[in-house]
């Protein structure tokens, strides 16, 4: 008993620890300013923010960055000169540039952000994240589309529908996301303003992981009307469409929306309203970012949670109290069979659990207080906190009719929208994932992750979907196809830790492994490739090996066979300056055929990565005799290949 006791004790202690530990950061990701529609200087909204208890804040104002030389005018309105003295009394005359002209004119220099961030932030207490609210509209209806931590201008395109806009301007933040590197996450604003977005358009997206479930716009229609629903019911709604498509889920976000900062009243866009509560370790964009990916966040107008809520298949609510103030924790979901949400258990505490049992497919938490909203989005609002949901793992049905497309491979396969769902219903043969090892289990990621999720592990994303691919399709990934199906794992960490922590995972996928079954067994059709810091001799040496390695022309001629070796890999840009402008230099071609020879006298086949995304280019390679095309876009491959006369 007492080693019990102890335990429990320990056990406590632990938990405690880890609770302690978690570093919570208050945000708001929608505010704006003098630089488009909002009436005050940025200095003067980021002193509120911080001052209230805020640890970053998105500068998002419309179509713009604040880089550029801008002057405002000041009108002689009592409210904007009100505002300008305040702005004056409060930074001092050396900071504020302004000039006065005849009539009693003012114009003022508004500071660009890297002019004015390094006067707020500090590091680990409080972040200005650069941002940009893409705006544009179809029809006559407004589409804006925040853009979390944008490196460049990103000026907003058209569309043929609202779904169309919305998934172009979403292709552009996905675009700039992988040419720079930067961590950087588009989400859709106020879907009900002015009735412009529909759930049904928000289905159809692409690459978008959030929206806000809550703006404090007077204008936006959070909770819908006898026309309209609201976008809980929204979320809903996208959230059972997504997880039958396996797709990521969309989270939900709390925003201000702050346009007005000097009249204050339900009739004006207030600070204040609503914020995101992010579960990150660091303060920076990356690990913000990361986390919200990874939904180690919630939605607030009010009340505060003292952990994350979400683990795993169960939502665990504490709040955090206040004094005389009641609480309703309220869980929704969706049943097997349904399509509706219904709220599936509501409980008057401070503490609640929900897990999902077979027949609950997604669910999510509400908490309400009876604390009114002090200056609310809408008269009677009270204190609430909205959690992100939580789902049953779901394969998708194998789409009909895929022709299937030898030696198409998705490069970075796990930075599409639905991670090797997409690939197959284009028709890919190969995916490649980028593995972490991180304390004994494989991570996806192209750099090392700051938040570890199950949901992003090399077996959850990848060997247990293709394991049911299989069986959804009676032993084949993909109907018909009795070609290799090829999975290349990169490995970014320590080779030879790597590969042994591969080797003991892919054990339990003997089954669906080409090297993977004993002699009376048939094969499987999985064939793993190791890229990326590989322990060659390892391999070759290997007893009951079930995997092959990934070569480099460097490798040709050094007698490792196909079994060991079945892929020679390389750099475009390390045999070829060719961009697919004018014609391909006859010695490139040359060359590049050579290359291709040596790989195939082998028996290897050429793949090379970093090619332009140009059919003029994927056709040369084709005619060289390189084997793989290698792509970050599917849909477009797929069309090449399916085009008549292609090789």
């Amino acid at each position: 008993m007492k080693k019990i006791a102890c335990l429990s004790i320990l056990l406590t202690c632990l938990t405690t620890s880890l609770i302690q530990a978690q570093q919570w950061y208050k945000g708001n990701l929608h505010t704006h300013s003098l630089w488009s529609d909002g009436d005050d200087y940025p200095e003067m909204i980021m002193d509120w923010y911080k001052a209230n208890g805020y640890q970053f804040v998105g500068l998002s104002d419309h179509n713009i960055l604040q880089e550029v030389e801008k002057w405002i005018n000041v009108p002689h309105q009592r409210d904007r000169r009100r505002t300008f003295d305040r702005y004056l009394r409060t930074f001092g005359p050396d900071w504020v540039i302004y000039r006065k002209g005849s009539n009693d004119s003012l114009k003022v220099r508004l500071k660009k952000l890297d002019e004015y961030r390094s006067y707020f932030e500090e590091s680990g207490k409080f972040l200005i994240i650069k941002s940009e609210e893409l705006s544009t509209g179809y029809q006559g209806k407004p589409i804006h589309i925040n853009v979390t931590n944008v490196q460049n201008l990103i000026r907003p395109l058209p569309g043929n529908s609202v779904a169309e806009v919305m998934q172009n301007n979403i292709d552009m933040v996905v675009a700039q996301r992988r040419l720079t590197g930067k961590p950087m996450f588009p989400h859709i604003n106020h879907p009900n303003f002015y009735n412009a977005i529909t759930a049904q358009d928000l289905m159809k997206l692409r690459h978008e992981r959030f929206f806000e479930v809550f703006n404090g716009h007077p204008l936006v229609n959070n909770y819908g009307d006898s026309t309209r629903e609201g976008t809980e019911s929204m979320w809903d709604k996208i959230n059972l469409h997504f997880l039958q498509q396996g797709r990521p889920l969309m989270y939900g976000l709390g925003t201000d929306d702050s346009h007005h900062y000097y009249f204050f009243g339900p009739e004006f866009s207030n600070s204040g309203r609503g914020w995101v509560m992010v579960n990150a370790p660091e303060l920076t964009p990356k690990a913000l970012i990361d986390a919200m990916e990874a939904g180690r966040f919630y939605a607030s107008s009010g009340v505060t949670l003292k952990q994350l809520p979400q683990a795993g298949n169960r939502l665990t609510i504490q709040v955090k109290t206040e004094p005389n103030v009641t609480y309703r924790i309220q869980f929704f979901g969706v049943r097997k069979g349904n399509q509706q949400a219904e709220l599936l258990r509501e409980v008057a505490d401070t503490v609640a659990t929900y897990s999902l049992t077979d027949d609950i497919l997604l669910a999510r938490a509400k908490v309400i207080s009876n604390k009114p909203k002090y200056n609310p989005f809408m008269p009677g609002d009270v204190e609430t906190a909205w959690t992100q949901p939580i789902a049953q793992w779901q394969a998708p049905q194998p789409l009909t009719g895929v022709v299937a497309l030898p030696n198409a491979h998705a490069h970075n396969d796990y930075e599409q929208s639905r991670p090797l769902w997409d690939a197959l219903d284009n028709g890919f043969t190969s995916v490649e994932a980028d593995v972490h090892l991180i304390d004994d289990t494989l991570y996806v990621a192209h750099d090392r992750p700051s938040i570890k999720t199950a949901a992003s592990t090399l077996e959850n994303l990848y060997l247990k979907p293709l394991t049911e691919r299989i069986r959804q399709n009676n032993g084949q990934v993909l109907t018909g196809y009795q070609g290799p199906f090829y999975l290349m794992i990169d490995a970014k960490t320590q080779a030879d830790s790597t590969y042994q922590a591969l080797d003991k995972l892919l054990q339990r996928y003997r089954s669906i492994l080409a090297n993977g079954n004993r002699p009376k067994n048939p094969a499987g059709v999985i064939t793993i490739v190791l890229s990326g810091n590989r322990p060659i001799q390892t391999i070759v040496n290997a007893k009951g090996r079930l995997l092959s390695v990934d070569g480099r022309p460097a490798d040709l001629g050094k007698g490792y066979n196909q079994a060991v070796m079945p892929i020679i890999s390389d750099a475009y840009p390390n045999q070829l300056t060719w961009r697919g402008k004018g014609d391909m230099p006859s010695e490139d071609f040359q060359k590049l055929r050579q290359l291709a020879d040596r790989a195939h006298r082998e028996g290897k086949k050429l793949r090379l990565w970093a090619s332009p995304e140009d059919p003029i280019v994927w056709t040369k390679l084709r005619e060289a005799g390189v084997d793989f095309l290698s792509t970050d876009q599917l849909e477009l491959v797929r069309d090449f290949r399916l085009k008549p006369g292609s090789k």
